[in-house]
C-alpha cells in the first residue's frame, strides 16, 4: 500500500510540475480595433509588431468628417509610461507611432475619444497586454 501511495504521489507531482512549467505568462495580446462610442474614430494596439517581441504600434484613425479629431491614450497599467496619438482630421490617413514603449507582457489600458480644442466626447475604453 505504501508503494502505491508513493507512486501516485510522484505521478501527481510530475503532472503538476509539467502543467505549472508549461503554463505561459500573460502572453502579448493585441487590443484590436477599439472604436469611439459613435464609431467616428478608432485605435489599434499591436502588441508585437510583425511578431517582434517588445515592439508595439499604436494606430489612430479619424473616420468621420465632423470637425472633431480623434485621440488615443495608451497607459502601462503599472504606471511606467503613457503615449498619446492624435489624428486631427479625416484626411484618409491614419496616424501611428511604433517603438518599444512598454514592459513585455504587462497590462496596458487604452482610451480613445473625439476632441475639439479642450472639448472631448464619445470615450471608449479597452485593455491589452504589451
Amino acid at each position: 500500500m505504501s508503494f502505491i501511495r508513493k507512486t501516485v504521489s510522484i505521478a501527481l507531482a510530475t503532472v503538476t510540475a509539467t502543467f505549472v512549467l508549461a503554463s505561459p505568462a500573460a502572453a502579448s495580446r493585441n487590443l484590436g480595433w477599439l472604436y469611439t462610442d459613435n464609431r467616428g474614430g478608432a485605435v489599434f494596439f499591436d502588441a508585437d509588431l510583425n511578431d517582434t517581441a517588445g515592439l508595439e504600434k499604436i494606430t489612430v484613425c479619424d473616420n468621420a468628417s465632423n470637425g472633431w479629431g480623434v485621440r488615443a491614450v495608451v497607459d502601462d497599467f503599472d504606471g511606467v509610461g503613457s503615449y498619446t496619438v492624435e489624428d486631427p482630421s479625416n484626411d484618409g490617413h491614419c496616424k501611428a507611432i511604433q517603438g518599444q514603449f512598454f514592459t513585455e507582457e504587462h497590462r496596458i489600458d487604452v482610451m480613445v475619444y473625439e476632441y475639439r480644442g479642450s472639448e472631448t466626447r464619445n470615450l471608449a475604453l479597452g485593455s491589452g497586454v504589451s
